[in-house]
């Protein structure tokens, strides 16, 4: 009896433990209709805990053991409210969202099919790691509980029975590096169907790096015309250098064609619009394709998607001096370093960006002064008009915050490159394409004649 109680209480404590990791995650990323489901779940988990600490206590017969289940199976309306308002929720109380009550079925229903990911458990992880010692104990798991108003949490006995079900080592804290190394842990799982069941909109996420940026553009187009999703595509630097081109420009009037041409420079009309640009290794590109409906509180308009973009962006360079939005630019204080590009059509949008982390002088020099150019930009050539995000903030953290910021707004799903054609099916426009040389020849040749 005292084994079977002591397991009992293990997988309450260990469920009760990742139900806690679903409610950071999702208020981590403001997921404010799926937590009304979510923080249902918790309190019963709780009370569910002292009643097996007090089974070794009082001896009750089956009719009453019974009856107390019942009592336990099932969290009204009110607790739920309850446990929202110390979250700081307001539920409205003539909403349809919350039902009278919910069973432990509806409960369980919170852990299903789809794994989280190890970056998904560190986010969540870090909320309770006060310290960030990389080691969650009682006393921390403590002081969640209590901000939380759970009774029975604020006891230390209670937190350290809950520790000890996830205690590898024996050392009364739980490691991340020792317990959730290399995978998330069995049973922390997040429902992509049930995020789709509440309205959630989800967005797959795409990483790559060093792509050729032809590569990625060819992928960009096929997924904003073949594919229904929301998706955001992080690549971390291009192999070689390469111009990009809007899909109105004009060689002759964008670049030093003679250079480019002697130096075989890779040169590419995209199928967005936006300037030119040359990029590199030392490049950043994040593209974020959308549903219209699913970001309804942006227009498809540039001018909507821009805001929409530098609000996310905002939280990105949370703390950063200088950071804003200028000009369809992102900037510190007066110098560029990132551009945008965009294309809207029926019901989806896509906003592309690229980011200089870096960028060499020499290759500056194969862009012309365009002739409409930003106003704060005041004549200044290209090494005096831009900077390098270098010097604002690290590479990686540049990734990981901007991913942490999308996932504010929707539910994120990793998608390897080579699941795309699941994705991403049929015939599609393709209006990305490499300029011959060809081309470029006769650019020159018409630049020479106008000289």
């Amino acid at each position: 009896m005292e084994k079977s109680l002591l397991s009992e209480c293990k997988q309450s404590s260990s469920l009760f433990f990742f139900a806690l990791f679903n409610l950071f995650h999702i208020s981590l990323g403001r997921w404010v209709s799926s937590a009304r489901i979510f923080l249902s779940g918790f309190l019963p988990l709780l009370q569910h805990h002292q009643r097996v600490r007090n089974q070794d206590q009082t001896v009750i017969t089956n009719t009453e053991e019974q009856e107390e289940e019942d009592q336990y199976d099932y969290l009204s309306r009110e607790d739920a409210e309850m446990v929202m308002r110390s979250l700081g929720l307001s539920p409205d109380q003539e909403s349809d969202d919350l039902q009278e009550r919910y069973s432990s079925k509806e409960m369980s229903s919170l852990f299903e099919e789809k794994e989280a990911s190890l970056e998904e458990v560190k986010q969540a992880f870090d909320v309770f790691d006060e310290n960030r010692d990389g080691f969650i104990d009682a006393k921390e798991l403590r002081r969640v509980l209590t901000i939380l108003g759970f009774k029975e949490g604020s006891y230390l006995e209670n937190c350290s029975v809950m520790i000890r079900s996830l205690d590898g080592n024996k050392d009364g804290r739980i490691d991340f590096n020792g317990s959730f190394s290399g995978k998330a842990p069995k049973g922390f799982k997040m429902s992509i169907s049930r995020a789709k069941d509440m309205r959630l909109p989800l967005m797959n996420l795409v990483r790559l790096k060093g792509t050729p940026i032809l590569e990625q553009l060819h992928l960009e187009e096929r997924l904003l015309r073949a594919s229904s999703d929301n998706w955001c595509i992080v690549n971390d630097g291009t192999n070689v250098p390469t111009i990009v081109m809007g899909l109105s420009g004009k060689p002759s009037q964008l670049l030093e064609v003679g250079p480019v041409v002697k130096d075989r420079i890779p040169v590419i009309k995209r199928f967005t619009g936006g300037g030119t640009v040359i990029v590199d290794k030392s490049t950043l590109f994040v593209s974020l394709i959308c549903n219209k409906d699913d970001v309804p509180s942006v227009q498809p308009y540039p001018r909507s998607v821009m805001a929409w973009s530098g609000s996310l962006y905002g939280e990105v360079f949370e703390g950063v001096d200088g950071f804003q939005l200028r000009e369809n630019d992102y900037v510190f204080g007066d110098r560029k370093f990132g551009g945008n590009a965009q294309s809207i059509i029926r019901n989806r949008w896509i906003h592309h960006t690229s980011f200089l982390w870096d960028y060499n002088v020499r290759n500056m020099a194969y862009l012309k002064l365009p002739s409409k150019v930003p106003q704060y930009r005041l004549e200044r050539d290209h090494t005096e008009f831009v900077c390098r995000m270098k010097d604002y903030i690290e590479r990686s953290d540049f990734v990981e915050k901007t991913v942490k910021a999308v996932g504010n707004q929707f539910a994120m799903k990793e998608v390897n490159l080579e699941d795309i054609d699941s994705y991403a099916k049929g015939e599609h426009v393709k209006s990305t394409r490499l300029l011959t040389v060809e081309e470029l020849r006769e650019a020159m040749s018409g630049t020479a004649q106008s000289a």
